[in-house]
């Protein structure tokens, strides 16, 4: 198969929705054999373009040339059995079925008699598994498995049908580096078979890495396709958010000589070892680690989600316990979880909810919500934080990642914490998105409140933490004043697994 001749081709697709163009004017193909990137901020109208081809959404006008000939995908079910699967960001597996149960679901091989064949499913997936050099128990239930085995679940649910074209929507989140290595494997098997593999990433360097060709989009609209091998990182980002961002990170903010909290000899049965740190006004204190590393484990403690063994925590001059998250928030806390989806919004809400719900005492007046209050508080956020949304009565689950971030910081600025617990603050969000955060954190500390912020992304914590905290076995490995000396990603490995950094430079 000639990888030049197409296998899809958009013309002219554009899709709107109340109050806002998803998508204008959209002209682009993708060819046999190739895996073709989808890039752009969020909210671009990546996710939408996708939709149209999976048969979720129909387009307003335009049209769909697939195999040479025009095609009106109906609904998901259709695309799936025309050959063009997808896996979302979200898993759509059923968790007390097995593995095999959900591979072949709503198509299931029958026996003579009418009934389920456990057998032949059995073999199917055993054999597509095996194709696709993935290790995995075909019978254990989907509600036992690892995050990473239900991605590979839905990867083998995707290709059973013979798919000519495979998107994936974001597939790397949930990955280690060792798991994306092996997804990558897998892509470029199903590369070398024809099959056209469509990746959406906000992660950049993964497009360098295994895409042969990347499509921009910017507010709906199609900046350009271009040969990955042709273009730079900078390249893209000017293309994505229509400038250069020469620095994404805001410049190191200026923390006050006092110290907000105080942390001392922290101890939990056997996870946290004697912590002793302490977080001054105004300041970014980033935490880094290697999974494992105790990092999810203190911040739980420090919020009171897991009750310490030892030590104590001073709070502004006074030690203080901190006995649940109610606890917590009710001291001067707030919490920013890193599944906004399933800890952080409340997705049948729309933005007015999700902003007041939990200020909502501060705007009683005789024992009622002063609606007028309310929504020019939710207004003010928006405008404050330049959240994207058509209005505030939008439905949450609408936005994108970016904003419902920004929504979520929205929430905690009304109830005016003194320390952010911020996790991930930026995963899954593109470029422009993830400055527009940083500017909001930085401008956080300008005021004198602290941010205890937790990134698996090395250049995040660098670029952000006035300090940085490195854990490693549940012990502090070491506390990097950037103030002092600017740290980088090889200092804060090597104290993350355990090595101290001056022995490391010397060969140790």
């Amino acid at each position: 198969m000639n990888t030049d001749d197409k296998i899809l081709e958009f013309q002219g697709i554009t899709k709107s929705f109340p109050g806002v163009k998803a998508l204008d004017d959209i002209n682009t193909e993708f060819r046999y054999g190739e895996v073709h990137a989808l890039v752009g901020e969020n909210g671009a109208g990546k996710s939408t373009l996708m939709k149209i081809l999976s048969g979720v959404y129909t387009p307003d006008s335009g049209k769909i040339i697939y195999k040479g000939k025009e095609t009106v995908l109906k609904n998901p079910h259709q695309a799936h059995m025309d050959g063009i699967s997808i896996i979302f960001q979200e898993f759509s597996l059923i968790s007390h079925m097995t593995v095999a149960e959900n591979v072949f679901l709503n198509r299931e091989p029958v026996n003579k008699l009418g009934f389920l064949n456990k057998r032949e499913v059995r073999r199917e997936v055993e054999a597509l598994s095996e194709q696709l050099g993935i290790d995995i128990d075909v019978e254990a239930k989907v509600a036992t498995l690892s995050v990473v085995e239900r991605q590979l679940v839905e990867i083998m649910k995707a290709l059973s049908v013979d798919a000519s074209i495979l998107i994936m929507d974001e597939p790397s989140a949930p990955l280690t580096d060792k798991e994306l290595v092996k997804l990558f494997e897998i892509i470029n098997s199903l590369k070398k078979k024809g099959v056209t593999v469509i990746y959406i990433s906000h992660m950049l360097e993964e497009v360098f890495e295994i895409a042969d060709r990347v499509t921009v989009i910017k507010d709906g609209k199609k900046m350009g396709t271009f040969q990955v091998g042709e273009m730079t990182k900078d390249d893209l980002v000017r293309h994505m958010v229509g400038r250069d961002i020469q620095d994404i990170y805001p410049p190191l903010g200026t923390p006050m000589n006092e110290n907000l909290l105080e942390v001392k000899n922290l101890g939990l049965d056997g996870e946290l070892h004697d912590i002793s740190f302490d977080l001054k006004r105004g300041e970014v204190l980033g935490l880094a680690g290697m999974v494992g590393s105790g990092r999810g484990l203190l911040v739980q403690t420090l919020l009171g989600i897991i009750r310490k063994s030892d030590g104590h925590f001073i709070l502004e001059g006074e030690e203080t316990d901190i006995t649940g998250i109610r606890n917590a928030i009710g001291m001067g806390y707030c919490y920013i979880p890193s599944d906004r989806k399933n800890e952080g919004i409340i997705a049948s809400m729309n933005i007015l909810e999700n902003t007041t719900v939990t200020s909502l005492d501060d705007f009683l007046s005789k024992g009622f919500i002063n609606k007028q209050a309310e929504k020019k508080a939710a207004r003010d956020q928006i405008a404050a934080l330049n959240t994207k949304t058509p209005s505030i009565y939008t439905d949450i689950a609408n936005l994108s990642g970016g904003n419902q971030q920004k929504v979520l910081l929205s929430r905690a600025l009304l109830t005016g914490p003194k320390i952010y617990v911020i996790v991930e603050p930026t995963r899954g969000i593109d470029v422009g998105a993830k400055h527009e955060i940083y500017k909001i954190i930085r401008d956080l500390t300008g005021k004198g409140n602290s941010v205890i912020m937790v990134s698996s992304e090395l250049p995040e914590v660098i670029g952000m933490s006035d300090r940085v905290l490195v854990l490693h076995r549940g012990t502090i490995a070491g506390i990097i004043d950037q103030h002092e000396k600017p740290s980088n990603e090889e200092e804060i490995l090597s104290l993350a697994v355990g090595h101290e950094y001056s022995l490391r430079k010397e060969g140790a």
